[in-house]
């Protein structure tokens, strides 16, 4: 008996405000949505912010009780725990503060404030610590995993005249900028910096999950309804789309004037429709000619494959055609749902304008600005007409496309659980010396020596870091994601200590079960570790890290750390697995 697929038109609509997804397009002097921000000369008319998808850029709500479930869902899409982990393995190992023998326990009894870290200030074990480049990278990292959006650190060299703001971002302990910290902002915020460490030097991103203040800042680190497309690079770049046009430019083709939409999930090889308006998509006509005669709509379209926006030259820009969709005027496009399941929707007026100044009358800047909803509609892989007579089935396997997808749906390979404290008791390695990682009164840097007895020791002696339940290579996590150095000089900023939870591993492994609580009660199902042991202790505030692919943070590696995946991320039965 013969059987074959009725691709059949599947529709979801979800409607999105300008108050709840953020309208603001990334300029020029707007932070690209990548990863935690970067020291940046202040008045430089730029900011290297980061989130990754994410207004994600912290998320603006503090204090108060709110505690109900409409204040989280409320302040959900702002506070997605989704970044760019950019934090170069380097400087958290060889910088000025943090591993700084005499700065260290002096960091968590001040206030992470301007004066604190002033080259004047009135702690001079902080004084001049700053004027080394990879300890404000180190300082951008901290302030934005500790402080939350409209609070800031800033800084003036006072040998060169240089000015440099840290602003908060993610917000996990805001109360820090006001005086000394205990022992859970340190744990989490410590939590946040180790998450967010890239062995690479590229900003890889990833979404993280924990259980921080909830009493005070509902939904922080909780998976979101929603991810916003990436629009920086991995070299931590904005990608040139969403920068401001200079000149007048229409048309989708354009490499300026976009916005950062939302990503979607969809089946590999299906057929996707995606257009404006809030209205489900009805029966979309397959020739593009169909489109033809339509008329100037205010907006134009793009779509790319992954979370990451893209150029409309680059390789991740999927072909699409403008189809009619039933009678509606609003563009619509036609594309095939790509390999890696994803796709990034940007959206932007037919022509844009100059930068500062407003788009011609009629491109529809306005109304782009007041319509911001999608709908999404799918068909499965098409296939060949079926025989007279033959048995129609819809194939099983197809998945409707979801726009937009959800943060736990976008990333849900679950990489790994980081722990511990920076700072608290004798936190530092034994030979690192006082005056070793100090900034000298000439400003040179004083690094501390790795001797070969030490290489590819951890630095903190309190810090740690879990698998999650794919790793199949121990030695290519350690040494692509938590470490630094050639070999032989090679500092680790955490020690590893094997496989967080169940493994699927059963032969070499390291030891097993080093978090107890496999998913913490605060949100069920968000599969995040909790009471995660390391250097005979339990440390109750880690931060557990997934990722959009498997092996996004050890992608140099040679060898595959990862379990192998079949097609469409379907794990290997015959992998052999271990943490």
């Amino acid at each position: 008996m013969m059987i074959s697929r009725i691709p059949g038109l599947l529709v979801f609509c979800l409607g999105l405000s300008c108050a709840g997804a953020g309208c603001a397009g990334a300029g020029d002097d707007a932070s690209p949505l990548d990863g935690p921000p970067q020291a940046a000369p202040a008045g430089s008319g730029s900011s290297s912010s980061a989130s990754a998808a994410g207004p994600a850029s912290g998320g603006s709500a503090s204090g108060g009780s709110a505690s109900t479930s409409a204040a989280v869902a409320a302040f959900a899409d702002a506070v997605q725990g989704v970044w760019g982990n950019g934090l170069s393995a380097e400087a958290l190992t060889r910088n000025a503060l943090i591993t700084n023998p005499r700065a260290n326990p002096v960091m968590v009894s001040v206030p992470l404030a301007t004066d604190s870290y002033a080259d004047a200030g009135p702690y001079p074990v902080l004084q001049r610590q700053l004027r080394h480049e990879p300890t404000r990278e180190v300082m951008g990292y901290l302030v934005a995993c500790a402080l939350e959006v409209g609070q800031s650190v800033s800084y003036t060299d006072t040998s060169t005249g240089e000015e440099f703001t840290f602003d908060g971002k993610i917000g996990i302990c805001p109360a820090w900028a006001a005086g000394p910290v205990g022992v859970k902002c340190q744990q989490l915020v410590s939590a946040c910096m180790l998450s967010l460490v890239n062995a690479m030097g590229r900003s890889i991103t990833v979404s993280m999950r924990g259980q921080a203040f909830p009493e005070h800042r509902p939904g922080l680190l909780t998976p979101a309804p929603s991810v916003r497309v990436v629009t920086g690079t991995e070299d931590g770049d904005t990608i040139p789309s969403f920068r401001r046009c200079r000149i007048d430019s229409q048309g989708a083709s354009r490499s300026c004037g976009w916005t950062a939409e939302h990503v979607g999930s969809c089946t590999p090889g299906s057929t996707v429709f995606i257009a404006t308006g809030e209205a489900p998509l009805t029966d979309c006509a397959d020739d593009a000619a169909s489109a033809v005669g339509l008329p100037a709509s205010d907006t134009v379209l793009r779509v790319c494959s992954g979370i990451r926006g893209c150029d409309a030259g680059s390789p991740d820009r999927i072909d699409s055609s403008e189809v009619r969709c039933g009678r509606r005027t609003e563009p619509a496009l036609r594309f095939v749902c790509p390999s890696s399941a994803y796709f990034s929707l940007m959206s932007g007026p037919r022509t844009s304008g100059r930068a500062g100044l407003p788009a011609p009358a009629g491109s529809g800047a306005a109304a782009l600005q007041k319509n911001r909803q999608f709908s999404v509609g799918s068909r499965p892989r098409p296939s060949p007409p079926p025989p007279p007579g033959a048995i129609s089935v819809v194939e099983a396997t197809f998945r409707a496309a979801v726009y937009p997808a959800a943060e736990a749906d976008v990333f849900g390979w679950r990489e790994g659980a980081f722990y511990g404290n920076l700072w608290g008791n004798e936190p530092l390695h034994p030979r690192l010396k006082v005056g070793m990682n100090e900034v000298k009164e000439n400003g040179e840097f004083n690094p501390a020596p790795t001797p070969e007895e030490f290489s590819g020791q951890a630095i903190y002696r309190h810090a740690f870091a879990c698998t999650g339940e794919y790793w199949t290579d121990h030695a290519a996590y350690v040494a692509e994601r938590l470490c630094a150095g050639a070999e032989g000089e090679m500092d680790c900023v955490a020690t590893s200590v094997g496989a967080c939870g169940e493994s699927y591993a059963v032969t070499s492994c390291p030891p097993l079960h080093q978090c107890s609580v496999d998913d913490g009660g605060l949100v069920d199902g968000d599969r995040d570790f909790q009471q995660c042991d390391g250097g005979g202790g339990t440390w109750p505030h880690p931060i557990t890290v997934f990722l959009n692919h498997p092996s996004d943070v050890v992608r140099n590696s040679p060898f595959s750390p990862f379990a192998p995946l079949l097609p469409g991320g379907v794990l290997s039965g015959d992998a052999a697995l271990c943490p």
